[in-house]
């Protein structure tokens, strides 16, 4: 705020100019002081729990197998399993021999692999590989983990696929 001295000052000057730069240089003084009209910065709000929706898979789980397409020895994506028009084979119906195929596939795909585990110690991607082939306990573990992966990922492109659906069929109604 301008004190009496800089508005006579600025009166003297006859004009509003001076004062509003006087005003403007005590508040960017004051500021600089730490001052009461130094407001502090404002930080973005985050959005809250319930306004946000939940992340879709990624990008490139889409493109990685999730199963097996029906003749059971051809790899079927994410995108291939979610699609209701495709013939795929449940995580349910499937072998041992081809969840294990099908776990090793997933994990020869990725660009890094490595998962540190207890009484196994760190396994590399080329030891997860062998792991899951040969069906070890080892193997078995991580078997167990990406089949729940996979699991999650189906539910969860499958419930956004639905939500889509519905939001489309909402906006056609409302036209």
């Amino acid at each position: 705020m301008a004190t009496k001295s800089t508005a006579k000052r600025a009166a003297k000057a006859g004009g509003t100019r001076a004062a509003l730069s006087s005003k403007k240089a005590s508040a960017s003084r004051a500021a600089k002081a730490g001052g009461p009209e130094s407001k502090p910065a404002k930080r973005p709000r985050k959005g809250s729990a319930r306004g946000r929706s939940k992340p879709r898979p990624y990008e490139k789980q889409w493109g990685m197998p999730a199963g097996f397409c029906s003749d059971g020895r051809t790899f079927a994506t994410l995108r291939e399993v979610v699609d209701p028009q495709t013939p795929t084979l449940s995580l349910s119906e499937l072998t041992p021999e081809q969840q294990a195929e099908l776990v090793a596939q997933r994990i020869a795909s990725q660009k890094e692999f490595e998962v540190a585990m207890l009484g196994a110690g760190l396994v590399n991607k080329e030891r997860a590989v062998a792991e899951v082939r040969a069906q070890s306990k080892v193997g078995r573990l991580l078997m167990e983990i990406e089949s729940r992966m996979i699991s999650n990922l189906i539910e969860q492109a499958r419930s956004g696929a639905a939500k889509k659906g519905a939001a489309k069929k909402g906006a056609a109604k409302k036209r």
